[in-house]
């Protein structure tokens, strides 16, 4: 068997999860709405509760793949590209496909789990919807169409399946990586920020909304800012690190998380996400670096399993949760607001890790097996 190389970061698999679960809370309550039960989806941290997880899981994201592309070039004196291609879609594509199958071909027919507001949408723009799906677009499909039903949430994994086309060609070509990364977000905010600024005149175009939606969701310049973080860790930048991992700044990056939530100047919602992705990346920094106080809780065997299975937590729930708030109105069981919650927060996230474990170990891990083949660097426990 070929001998790889272990890269571990404590927490990490703890906040996978945790991201995760932001996702599905504001899904739970936006879908308790629809199914007419008292919902408290505009409730400000409620409402951007997911949002957050998704921006979470784009830094995470670029920080980890950066961090195991530099071991890699140091290590081999080369990225072996191909290699990296093969990792991702081993990992990805096959439950990724198997969510397409269920969400275009399976689930329309019960009836019972329909969200009706998508329905329409699906039904007029079915092929539409299925090719860029099948050309893993559904970022693109979202931002022309409303989600499709179950499997709207996939448009996320879109965005990182195209930051991996050229993320390695990048960090292999560039000479001066940290100058490189600073100039590639500075390109993508000035294209975004030139494109909502275009004359009046082409904004009432039928294609304006469509695409500053889709520029609005690939948010390839958090990954990017991810990826600096991996660098200054990477070269060990004492200077750097001391200041990001100084109790106080560590500290003040979740207070600003929790008010810009409900502060954020109108003017800044177009590129809050930056703001959040440097706040985010000391967080993840800081519990990487295993100093968090809290590390021995989050570092532990219940937590990194329900890492491990995250990818699965995230595909899975927006189509278990439908099903338990049908079951759960059939059943009209007479209890207090606070039992209700209860009662449907734990059967959702029950359900959602039983059948991601199945899926995991019945399915995924054939394909991750495979995958250690390709793999030299290997960021697992």
């Amino acid at each position: 068997m070929k001998k790889t190389e272990k890269v571990y970061f404590p927490g990490l698999n703890a906040l996978r999860f945790i991201a995760a679960s932001a996702v599905i809370i504001t899904h739970i309550e936006l879908l308790k709405g629809l199914f007419g039960l008292k919902s408290f989806w505009l409730n400000p941290l409620l409402y951007n509760l997911g949002g957050l997880g998704v921006y979470f899981f784009f830094v995470l994201s670029g920080f980890l793949i950066t961090y195991l592309l530099l071991k890699e070039k140091t290590l081999l004196n080369e990225i072996k590209i191909k290699d990296f291609y093969i990792r991702r879609i081993l990992r990805i594509w096959p439950l990724y496909f198997f969510i397409l199958i269920l969400g275009f071909f399976v689930l329309p027919f019960f009836k019972e789990i329909h969200i009706s507001n998508l329905e329409i949408s699906f039904q007029q723009h079915f092929y539409p919807n299925l090719l860029l799906y099948l050309f893993i677009l559904p970022n693109l499909a979202f931002s022309f169409y409303a989600a499709v039903p179950h499997i709207g949430q996939s448009w996320s994994i879109g965005v990182e399946e195209q930051f991996y086309i050229f993320w390695p060609w990048l960090i292999k070509r560039s000479d001066n990586i940290l100058k490189t990364l600073f100039v590639f977000i500075v390109v993508i905010i000035v294209v975004k920020v030139l494109y909502l600024y275009l004359p009046v005149s082409l904004k009432t175009k039928d294609w304006y909304i469509p695409i500053k939606r889709f520029l609005a969701m690939t948010k390839l310049e958090s990954m990017a800012i991810g990826g600096i973080g991996a660098y200054f860790l990477f070269h060990n930048n004492l200077k750097i690190l001391k200041f990001i991992t100084h109790k106080l700044v560590f500290m003040l990056s979740f207070l600003f998380v929790f008010l810009l939530v409900y502060f954020t100047p109108q003017k800044l919602q177009d590129g809050i996400h930056i703001i959040y992705s440097v706040l985010f990346l000391i967080i993840i920094m800081n519990i990487s670096s295993g100093k968090f106080w809290l590390i021995s809780f989050l570092d532990n065997s219940i937590f990194n399993y329900l890492g491990n299975i995250s990818y699965g937590i995230y595909m899975y729930h927006f189509m278990i949760i439908p099903m338990v708030l049908f079951f759960y109105e059939k059943i009209d069981i007479q209890v207090g607001i606070v039992t209700e919650n209860i009662l449907i927060y734990f059967v959702v996230f029950l359900f959602t890790i039983i059948i991601s474990s199945i899926s995991f170990f019945l399915f995924e891990i054939k394909f991750i097996k495979i995958k250690t083949k390709y793999t030299t660097i290997n960021s697992s426990k």
